[in-house]
C-alpha cells in the first residue's frame, strides 16, 4: 500500500502546548527526544495533567521559530493543555491562538509518515483551495493519535495514520 493523504480544515481553538524542547539544525535530536520522553515517565506525566485537552495518549510534535540564518528551528514534543495552564517546572510551552488549521491525514504501512509530510500537506491543501498562513502563528505540528496511529487490520497488516497540522487560509 502506498501512502494515502486526506485533508480537512478545522477551526482550531487556542491551547497551550507543553512539552520538552530541542533545537533542530545540522543534527536532528528529535528521535532521541521522543525515545526519552516516551520511556522516562515524561509522557505519562504530561498525559496525567488535569488541564490536558488533547485526547488521552495523543502526542504532538510542535515545530516553529525557524531561523533562516542558522537553518535551525525549535521542536517540542508534548501535549495540548488549556490556554492558562501553569507550566510545570522544567517544561517548555508555546501558546497557539485560535486559527484555521489545515490537517493532512497521511496513511501508510510504515511508521515514518512524517518524512515529507510538510510538502504533502501543502500540496493537498492547495488542491483543496487553501494555502499555508503563517501570519497568525508560524508553526507546523506532527500529530500522533493514540487511537489512529498504529491500527492492526484483520489481515495482520499495520496501518499507520499521522496528522500534519498547518495554519491555513482560503486561496484568494
Amino acid at each position: 500500500m502506498g501512502n494515502k493523504i486526506a485533508f480537512e480544515v478545522q477551526n482550531f481553538k487556542a491551547v497551550r502546548f507543553i512539552g520538552r524542547e530541542v533545537i533542530v539544525g545540522k543534527k536532528n535530536p528529535v528521535p532521541e527526544l521522543w525515545k526519552s520522553i516516551l520511556n522516562d515517565g515524561t509522557n505519562d506525566f504530561l498525559q496525567s495533567l488535569p488541564e490536558r485537552v488533547s485526547p488521552e495518549g495523543d502526542t504532538i510534535g510542535w515545530m516553529g521559530e525557524y531561523n533562516p540564518k542558522t537553518k535551525e528551528f525549535v521542536y517540542i514534543a508534548g501535549i495540548f493543555a488549556k490556554p492558562e495552564t501553569v507550566v510545570p517546572a522544567g517544561f517548555s510551552y508555546r501558546d497557539i491562538p485560535d486559527c484555521i488549521m489545515g490537517i493532512g491525514w497521511i496513511q501508510g504501512n510504515t511508521s515514518n509518515l512524517e518524512k515529507g509530510a510538510h510538502t504533502k500537506t501543502e500540496k493537498i491543501m492547495k488542491e483543496n483551495g487553501y494555502v499555508p498562513d503563517y501570519s497568525i502563528v508560524g508553526i507546523s505540528m506532527e500529530y500522533y493519535s493514540f487511537d489512529k496511529y498504529a491500527k492492526i487490520e484483520e489481515d495482520g497488516n499495520t496501518i499507520f495514520t499521522f496528522g500534519y497540522y498547518l495554519p491555513c487560509k482560503k486561496l484568494v
